[in-house]
């Protein structure tokens, strides 16, 4: 009986280690290898390619019948000579770089760190992507109330099939995806009693001049930092000075005056206050900087429209589309919404997932070394 279930065994061993099979699999591989590249050509991604060909389920079939092909052929040449060690070395070599690759894939960590110079980072950026939304009252705090990561560019959700957010009394459902993007955004007056008003700004000297939407939503006080100064949105009464370089708007109701007030920090405070509204410019003190409202609306709402492109690049963005109360929103990738309900609101993330390293790293110097002559990048240090 013994002798019987070893032949049995030496039987699908050398089945196993047939050279037909091993034809098989460098063909596979090599069909697997040009579909991929096909793939990241057509879509000038190569995270698609990984996600859609290199890590698919036929792609570690193939890994998996070639692993057990090296180890049948190693069992097939039993017992071992001395002459083997090469051949023997080769085979486990080749498995233990497989296994290393599996290994890396699953507990390695690949992703990145955005500093300026002198910023301390102690946060990596990797490439899984996670839905994340905080709940809270409007009086109080928000806490984390649903994290699941999601792969939606292998199981993109669609109206039929939605991917579904339960947070008990409301629910978001996540109806469309679109890998690649362009997002434009455009500010346009709201009906809604939760939404705030929205200003757009030019602020200038003799050697700057830049433009932008300044919108509270549904908080009462919205701050935007303008290099060395804060340029706030305020409803009146609800922003105390704290020092620094501030314009600070006031609204009261649906009124289109706003009243400011300029602090500045060389002169320990408040240096100027008055009436301003659309149209009307005021001169900061610093730097020689003018502030002109060019647009103001006492209740303003952005909203965002996501052109679908046929492949990545630059300027494109993940986006997705999902309903809440009734209403369908727009998101980005690595953007942060906040939905409003009658007593309660929730912060909507869609964003790579964030890693702790339970340390601080600080930049402190960077340089870009040139090719002669040119402005082309030849090194980098840091």
């Amino acid at each position: 009986m013994a002798k019987k279930n070893q032949s049995a065994f030496k039987k699908i061993i050398k089945k196993l280690a047939s050279l037909k099979i091993a034809v098989f699999i460098i063909v596979a591989m090599g069909v697997m290898s040009a579909w991929g590249t096909i793939v990241e050509s057509i879509y000038n991604d190569s995270k698609r390619a990984g996600e859609m060909v290199y890590h698919s389920w036929y792609s570690y079939g193939i890994f998996a019948l070639l692993v057990i092909n090296l180890i049948a052929v190693i069992v097939d040449r039993y017992p071992w000579k001395k002459h083997h060690i090469g051949f023997i070395s080769a085979h486990v070599g080749i498995i233990i770089m497989i296994w290393g690759a599996i290994l890396t894939r699953y507990f390695g960590v690949d992703g990145s760190m955005a500093f300026s110079i002198g910023e301390k980072n102690g946060r990596v950026t990797v490439s899984p992507t996670d839905i994340i939304v905080y709940s809270g009252l409007m009086s109080g705090g928000a806490r984390k109330v649903f994290e699941s990561e999601v792969h939606f560019l292998k199981n993109p959700p669609s109206e039929k099939v939605p991917f579904v957010i339960d947070l008990g009394t409301d629910k978001i459902e996540i109806d469309q995806f679109i890998p690649y993007s362009f997002p434009q955004s455009k500010v346009e007056t709201s009906s809604k009693e939760a939404d705030g008003p929205g200003l757009r700004y030019q602020i200038s000297n003799s050697r700057v001049k830049q433009s932008d939407w300044l919108l509270v939503g549904g908080r009462p006080v919205e701050i935007q930092q303008l290099g060395p100064a804060q340029l706030v949105l305020s409803k009146k009464g609800f922003f105390n000075y704290s020092g620094g370089n501030v314009l600070l708007l006031e609204y009261e109701g649906d009124s289109p005056i706003l009243q400011y007030k300029v602090y500045s920090q060389s002169q320990g405070g408040l240096v100027k206050k008055g009436d301003v509204q659309a149209g009307q410019a005021i001169s900061t003190g610093w730097m020689d900087l003018t502030f002109r409202i060019l647009k103001y609306l006492p209740k303003a709402t952005q909203t965002w429209e996501f052109l679908p492109q046929k492949r990545s690049s630059d300027g494109t963005v993940p986006a997705i589309r999902f309903r809440y109360n009734g209403e369908s929103h727009w998101g980005s990738l690595n953007s942060s919404l906040r939905l409003f309900s009658d007593q309660a609101y929730h912060v909507f993330v869609f964003a790579n997932r964030l890693l702790e390293l339970g340390f601080q790293l600080k930049l402190e110097d960077f340089r870009v070394g040139r090719y002669q002559g040119t402005r082309r990048a030849a090194s980098y240090e840091s």
